[in-house]
């Protein structure tokens, strides 16, 4: 995971993990079973490094300190954000992921899991357009205090979103493709 990462998440090949490894490319099948399965283990084991360690005593300034946090990462690590967007997820991802929606809850009591869901995610998932488009990062910042302060306007005057209570929060669940 460290050769792919050190090669770079959008670029690094097989072959060169290996070289870089010291092994035969034969060898790497033994621990992965293709470039995408280590791509994934590679962008979980990043992930699982986002601090989400806040003073913050609001949803919105939790969510905009671990966001900024993540743009950054996710801008030191070109091909990362589309983990982050679409998965399929690993474990720390997901633990991430769950932290983000427990900790919402946290900080705004009475909020349903889905609702901190949304509250979360998508302030989360719209910072890391920019570390995809760098050359938009200026607005990052503002595109999401800008939004959170809308959705708690929102919340605050009794407009909550309805949502299939059957998803119950869960950040993989979500954003899993509809089953036809």
């Amino acid at each position: 995971m460290e050769a792919a990462t050190a090669l770079g998440l959008k670029d690094f090949t097989l072959g060169g993990v290996a070289a870089r490894a010291g092994i035969a490319e034969a060898t790497v099948y033994n621990y992965i079973s293709g470039r995408d399965d280590l791509y994934r283990k590679a962008c979980d084991r990043l992930t699982g490094t986002l601090s989400l360690d806040s003073d913050a005593t609001t949803w919105a300034g939790f969510i905009d300190d671990v966001s900024a946090r993540a743009v950054d990462l996710a801008a030191a690590h070109p091909g990362l954000a589309p983990y982050l967007f679409y998965g399929p997820y690993e474990p720390e991802a997901v633990r991430i992921y769950t932290a983000m929606v427990d900790r919402v809850r946290a900080l705004r009591p009475g909020t349903t899991p889905n609702q901190a869901y949304l509250l979360a995610s998508r302030p989360f998932l719209g910072s890391l357009y920019f570390a995809a488009a760098p050359k938009f990062a200026r607005a990052d910042g503002w595109l999401r205090r800008a939004m959170m302060h809308g959705m708690e306007r929102r919340l605050t005057a009794g407009d909550l979103p309805d949502i299939d209570p059957a998803l119950d929060g869960d950040w993989t669940t979500l954003l899993r493709p509809p089953e036809d």
